[in-house]
């Protein structure tokens, strides 16, 4: 099992100390709204006295108030995790990075911190700032970052913000389920070829590894399985539950990536189509699925699953689901349309095998 790679909250954080909270989180606002359209940001502030109520949350018109609410450092790390970055009001809380303002009129609220400033991304300086501290100079030694006025600080802090979210996007591989039983094809669709002497394992090994770059693994139910030598396998650690198991199972060893998740029933699946998938990734969604034009639903196994789904398809079978399109249908979800649909023609029939050969010859 291995544990993602987080802040205090998430991947990519920032805690604003130095300067008025009101001053700080206008300037936070700011670079969450210029980035919402790309990436999911979140604030987060202390107490300022304004609500009576421990929790409150908005989602459209309706809202929630919970008079009481648990939450701990572990709370931290699983609301960041839903998010592309965190911005935090460092006045109150600590950050993996910082940035510094340097404002004359709460000058012993930044000293207070110095333990604080671990990693100092930007300095702004708010008015009637002429220099740096000569503390904080010797702090941040040579690599202090270049001071900018409080006037520019939006723009170029969102620019900073948004490099740094950029630089973390998780990368791409592939799982192909390759576990299933193939019980309606009576025997195992793996091993079948339809085209240029591969069987559609290793078609699908080469489209994934070969022509689209990607470091790929072959999803099996037991470790003792290795269909395809030379290609790494993920045995199913959550036995039973079929694709849901497949892809919890690859981001139990692998939490910091998204996957693209693939079967080994579509023939005619070709390169091309995955390219434009890839293309039009959605990182601030929990998943990007291929959805044919005449489908009510999107495609659970052409799908690129972000890190953010790991934990939404664990809550969905909690809740007694298993089926990763049910979890698909009720979350943020990119929809990639083809109108051609020929791409996602499963075979996994005689039947079907029969006609797919047909289109081929």
């Amino acid at each position: 099992m291995s544990r993602p790679v987080l802040g205090h909250y998430g991947r990519t954080e920032f805690a604003f100390v130095g300067s008025t909270c009101a001053r700080m989180e206008d300037v936070m606002e700011h670079v969450i709204r210029e980035l919402a359209d790309a990436y999911r940001g979140v604030l987060v502030t202390g107490d300022h006295g304004t609500k009576d109520w421990a929790s409150l949350q908005q989602f459209g018109k309706k809202q929630i108030f919970a008079p009481s609410a648990f939450w701990n450092d572990y709370d931290d790390k699983l609301l960041g995790r839903e998010s592309d970055f965190v911005l935090v009001n460092g006045n109150h809380y600590p950050a993996a990075r910082q940035i510094v303002f340097v404002d004359p009129n709460k000058a012993g609220t930044l000293e207070r911190r110095r333990e604080q400033l671990t990693d100092v991304a930007a300095i702004v300086m708010c008015p009637g700032a002429d220099d740096l501290p000569g503390w904080l100079k010797e702090h941040l030694g040579d690599g202090a970052p270049v001071p900018c006025p409080l006037e520019r600080s939006k723009a170029d802090l969102t620019e900073l913000i948004k490099s740094a979210v950029e630089a973390r996007i998780p990368p791409i591989q592939a799982l192909i389920l390759a576990g299933g039983k193939s019980q309606r094809m009576g025997e195992d669709k793996r091993f079948l070829t339809y085209r240029s002497g591969l069987t559609e394992l290793e078609r699908m090994v080469s489209l994934c590894r070969d022509e689209l770059g990607l470091t790929t693994h072959l999803s099996v139910s037991n470790a003792d399985d290795a269909p395809l030598p030379g290609v790494p396998t993920l045995a199913d650690r959550f036995l039973g539950l079929g694709p849901l198991g497949a892809i919890c199972s690859a981001f139990l060893r692998e939490p910091d990536v998204a996957w693209l998740v693939l079967p080994c029933d579509l023939p005619l699946l070709e390169a091309d189509t995955l390219r434009q998938l890839i293309a039009a990734r959605a990182v601030d969604k929990v998943a990007t699925a291929v959805k044919g034009s005449s489908k009510p639903f999107p495609e659970p196994l052409v799908t690129i699953y972000e890190p953010r789904a790991y934990p939404r398809l664990l809550s969905f079978l909690g809740l007694g689901y298993s089926c990763p399109r049910k979890m698909l249908i009720n979350s943020e979800v990119a929809h990639f349309k083809i109108a051609d649909e020929t791409p996602i023609r499963n075979a996994n029939t005689p039947e079907e095998r029969l006609a797919i050969e047909r289109l081929l010859k």
